[in-house]
């Protein structure tokens, strides 16, 4: 049975507890994907590795972390609900989409999990003071960096972009077999240079890791 996570078990570990929370988790990701458009309908089936397994790899690079941690378009929570489901605290999960943000909302009640949900677009946020700034499959790694950049630009002690790229919070971006050419596409003089580390779930696919003293 998909909701038992026989294939997540045998890479991550996890208390019978927190396996209980994805099983609810996964459950209610069926029954409103019926109704809203959460995850593209193809990968339902395979929602245990596509989404579950894939969000869940990242809990190694950020478990020790204690500041706030910022997941960029959350959608149906993955990784940033995952995460927190799996012990992560501090967790802000960004989504414009009211409705998603809705599905959010019932899964943090049923769930018993505390991550922060903001409905609200990435660029309209207000500062939230991050030490890592997490994403998966919403847009190119470039565009990413811009997004962390704008956003710590908000901060009070930041007074040019200059040292907004100075001070950019740990980076943990999950990325799909075009990662090198989106690593390719970032400005060298931004001076960001990605750690690139195998994703469980595809032989493409990588996990890019900025700043790597959060291991």
């Amino acid at each position: 049975m998909k909701e038992s996570f026989s294939i997540l078990k045998k890479h991550i570990n996890v208390s019978h507890e927190t396996l209980e929370k994805l099983v609810i988790y996964f459950e209610l990701l069926s029954f409103w994907q019926k109704k809203m458009n959460l995850v593209s309908n193809s990968s339902l089936q395979y929602a245990e590795t596509r989404h579950f397994l894939d969000s869940a790899q990242l809990y190694v690079f950020c478990k020790n972390l204690n500041g706030n941690i910022i997941d960029f378009g959350s959608g149906a929570g993955f990784p940033g609900a995952v995460l927190s489901i799996l012990g992560v605290r501090k967790i802000f999960l960004i989504e414009s989409n009211k409705k998603k943000c809705k599905f959010l909302a019932i899964l943090r009640k049923e769930t018993n999990c505390n991550f922060n949900i903001i409905n609200a677009r990435i660029e309209n946020v207000e500062f939230l003071d991050p030490s890592l700034i997490v994403s998966r499959a919403l847009t190119s790694t470039k565009n990413l960096l811009l997004f962390s950049i704008n956003h710590m630009l908000k901060s009070k002690n930041i007074e040019s972009k200059k040292d907004a790229i100075k001070n950019i919070p740990n980076l943990l971006f999950l990325k799909g077999k075009k990662f090198k050419k989106e690593l390719n596409e970032v400005p060298k003089h931004l001076y960001i240079k990605f750690h690139t580390f195998p994703s469980i779930t595809s032989a493409e696919s990588r996990i890019l890791l900025y700043n790597k003293n959060i291991l």
